[in-house]
């Protein structure tokens, strides 16, 4: 059974894609919008989950939405662009919601929940998450905060990949599926 909000919101996609009328992913889609990233995107596709279903044939229905989206990421947020990982996200979307819906909620979660703020002024929200976390280790699990200083263990040598893709790369799906559904029914 998919997750609660995911499913919520893919059944209602009136309410995300009038969110953004101002931009039309058909004019990305039919490839009158060049994107400056489409060969990282294309490198990066193959990463995506090679090993599940939908996304593991090479030019397959799966690589192929995930491209769509990403490419029109890129073309839609000219100041962040596309940056590797944001295709675990999209890939994630796109496995409970149609490519025009899977790409209006990644766009809400890159603005709204301050995803995209990860990425600008070199990285400086994201060296923010660091010490927020690593305080917050120091305050309730002060054991492994000393175990992770004895060993010179830093947040960004760990977490980087967390936040930068919302936990999506590293754990597995079903867990993502909960971090994700948990995200979408707090703010909507």
């Amino acid at each position: 059974m998919r997750p609660l909000c995911l499913r919520r919101h893919s059944e209602v996609p009136s309410r995300l894609v009038l969110t953004f009328p101002w931009f039309s992913l058909r004019a990305v889609y039919s490839g009158v919008t060049d994107s400056a990233q489409e060969s990282v995107i294309t490198r990066d596709i193959h990463r995506t989950f090679p090993a599940h279903e939908h996304f593991k044939d090479t030019g397959g229905d799966g690589q192929e939405s995930l491209y769509k989206i990403c490419k029109a990421y890129s073309v839609y947020d000219e100041d962040i662009g596309y940056c590797q990982g944001q295709s675990f996200l999209a890939a994630v979307l796109l496995l409970h919601m149609p490519e025009e819906q899977a790409f209006c909620v990644l766009v809400k979660i890159m603005y709204d929940y301050g995803l995209r703020d990860l990425y600008k002024n070199n990285f400086e929200d994201l060296h923010c998450k660091f010490y927020q976390l690593e305080r917050l280790m120091q305050e309730q699990l002060p054991d492994l905060h000393s175990h992770f200083c004895d060993l010179n263990l830093e947040a960004h040598m760990y977490a980087s990949q967390w936040f930068l893709t919302l936990f999506t790369a590293k754990f597995p799906l079903c867990m993502v599926f909960h971090i994700i559904d948990l995200l979408l029914c707090e703010v909507w």
